[in-house]
């Protein structure tokens, strides 16, 4: 409805409510994109929900960098601290000390934030609208309560990541203001063995979820947790594990190194919490990275090994505008074909009875002709007849049916996709492939609660002495005379799968990338500062008589036991749920994809790791050994 120039809207909507039910509302301004442009409402769910786990997931590896970080920070500074309880500092003082320095940097960070965040999530909705994900009709905006929202959660984590360094510092004694060296404290702290085994055991719960209740794509929804949740676990416990990989590497250090790789390994064995506090990042980024990535892959080729197996049609009719009524029948009557049938897609899930298997989140309904669907679908009837499938009727798969405790002529209750409540009566049973998910319909009942409101397919089988290029050029002759009507082989329907699945991946490296570069930004960070304050050391060791080169070489080999200690750790963790995925997805202990995922992985840490500890060495090496042993740590 379009006013009059000059009518106050607000008045208009007013008089066409007062003539309306109460069931019937009108929408005015933006919110006339819910009826006009019905696919942007979903997309715009499906992009906020990207967004809150995107959040979840950033708001997990910044709390541990926060952490990981003011560890470091407690570490480098425990003299100072010390001196502070020494004249007069209470515990307390010192946790406040720690919790107001990093409010403070919180603040500061979060403004220097906001210009760069605005610009990098409009990149990042430019890229989802590119690839589908985000329809035309949804636009990115980013008002004052978003803003607001991640300002206060991205405060609230540096200060989550706070509470174990104030206790840290909190513990730090007078007397050892008086030590010539940083010693040592405590190995790790019973708070956080604790969170290490809710982690851990959140972890395997969801491996184990994984593994017995979930199936086809819906098992990333789980594992991918699982591979967070692991990770996560494993980097808290670091300081003790990074402990046991330093004992299991130090032999091949010393041979190779000789004297410099002995000096090197009583370095990781003098400084276990500042290398775990490295360790620790190092483990997520290779966790994640490697586990989601292999795990996307495998859980892809999976589903694709599923969908060419259960796609029977060797030919597919397509039209925009719909078919005629007469012309599955007639597609049927050729000489050679088995089976013809329309299709049409949808999602939905069943409201009653009460379904509680996972399945339930989004049941694929899949609209089929009655008299073509027992030959263009892959399905054994065991019940009824799939050709009772008229009006408003459903076969399901019977393993399901006896879950929900119906038979063939009982009434299930579906919502459907347009989020209309559908009673339909169950004609026929049937046994399925494991990952074939999908509920079966009369293709017009369907169609009407689609945007397209009609099939836009016909699936074609052909008998076995027909090729399907026989098959295509007879369908070709038959439909050459109608309008809008295009023929193809089953590769069109493959091809239109590989290209929805790259839409659907392109959100999981997203999210990769945003969780990787946050444990990256974490490793640079704190190995910069931790190889910086090492200054007076390395100026000590030169008047000793150790060369520029040894001393680079000596934290070379340092960041080789740390390298080989967080990346076999963060495999270790990975493989915790990449290995049970794969053998119940593919029956291999291998997972899919390219070998070189692993070794680029491995290969940008190793260079990470090296490059951010013998930059800032030898920068501080760049002054005269006298100057550099008188520097105050």
């Amino acid at each position: 409805m379009v006013a009059k120039p000059g009518v106050d809207i607000s008045e208009l909507r007013e008089r066409i409510d007062a003539e309306l039910d109460r069931a019937t509302i009108s929408l005015v301004g933006d919110q006339r994109g819910q009826a006009e442009l019905r696919e942007a409402k979903a997309s715009g769910v499906t992009v906020m929900a990207l967004a809150g786990v995107f959040t979840a997931f950033a708001t997990l590896v910044s709390v541990f960098g926060v952490a990981s970080m003011l560890a470091l920070s407690i570490a480098s500074r425990q003299q100072d601290l010390a001196l502070l309880r020494a004249v007069g500092a209470t515990p307390r003082q010192l946790r406040l000390l720690i919790r107001y320095e990093t409010l403070l940097l919180a603040l500061l960070a979060t403004a220097l934030a906001y210009f760069p965040g605005q610009v990098l999530g409009e990149f990042v909705f430019d890229r989802l609208a590119e690839r589908g994900i985000a329809a035309d009709g949804v636009v990115f905006q980013q008002g004052w309560i978003p803003t607001l929202v991640a300002t206060v959660v991205a405060i609230l984590a540096a200060l989550a990541g706070a509470l174990g360094a104030g206790r840290r510092a909190s513990r730090v004694k007078p007397t050892q203001a008086l030590a010539e060296v940083s010693v040592e404290g405590r190995l790790i702290g019973a708070a956080r063995v604790l969170l290490a085994m809710v982690c851990l055991a959140g972890g395997i719960a969801l491996t184990i979820v994984t593994i017995a209740v979930i199936s086809g794509p819906l098992t990333p929804a789980t594992a991918a947790p699982a591979v967070i949740l692991l990770a996560i676990g494993f980097a808290l416990l670091a300081p003790v594990l990074t402990k046991v990989m330093t004992f299991a590497v130090q032999w091949p250090v010393r041979v190779w190194g000789g004297v410099t790789g002995q000096l090197a390994v009583l370095n990781a064995r003098g400084r276990t919490g500042r290398m775990a506090a490295v360790v620790g990042p190092v483990i997520l980024l290779t966790a994640v990275s490697t586990g989601m990535l292999y795990l996307q892959a495998t859980n892809d080729e999976a589903d694709r090994l599923g969908f060419t197996e259960n796609l029977v049609a060797d030919a597919v009719v397509t039209s925009q505008s719909g078919f005629d009524a007469d012309l599955v029948n007639q597609i049927n009557d050729l000489p050679s074909v088995v089976g013809a049938s329309e299709h049409v897609t949808s999602v939905g899930f069943i409201e009653k009875p009460d379904d509680s298997s996972p399945m339930n989140e989004g049941w694929t309904l899949r609209g089929v002709t009655a008299e073509g669907a027992a030959a263009t679908t892959p399905v054994e009837v065991t019940a009824g007849d799939i050709a009772d499938l008229h009006d408003d009727t459903v076969a399901i798969e019977d393993r399901h049916a006896d879950k929900l405790g119906v038979d063939v002529g009982d009434t299930i209750t579906l919502r459907m996709g347009d989020n209309t409540a559908l009673d339909v009566r169950v004609a026929a049973l049937f046994a399925a492939p494991d990952d074939y998910d999908t509920l079966l319909l009369p293709a017009g009942t369907l169609a009407a609660h689609t945007t397209e409101g009609h099939a836009t397919r016909i699936l074609v089988k052909s008998d076995e002495h027909t090729d399907p290029e026989r098959l295509v050029a007879d369908l070709i002759q038959r439909t050459y005379a109608e309008d809008g009507l295009a023929v193809a082989d089953r590769d069109v329907l493959l091809g239109e799968y590989e290209d929805q699945k790259k839409t659907a991946n392109f959100a999981i490296y997203i999210m990769v990338i945003v969780i990787a570069g946050y444990a990256a930004i974490t490793v640079i960070n704190t190995l910069v500062s931790s190889v910086t304050a090492r200054r007076r050391e390395f100026g000590l060791q030169r008047l000793a008589g150790s060369t520029r080169g040894q001393v680079l070489r000596m934290v070379c080999l340092e960041g080789a036991i740390l390298a080989v200690s967080g990346i076999g750790l963060g495999s270790v963790a990975a493989i915790g749920i990449l290995l049970p995925v794969s053998l119940k997805r593919l029956d291999s202990i291998l997972p899919a994809g390219s070998p070189w995922m692993y070794v680029s992985t491995v290969a940008l840490t190793i260079l990470l790791i090296l490059g951010a500890m013998l930059l800032p060495a030898w920068r501080a090496m760049r002054s005269r050994p006298a100057e550099a042993a008188r520097a105050i740590e």
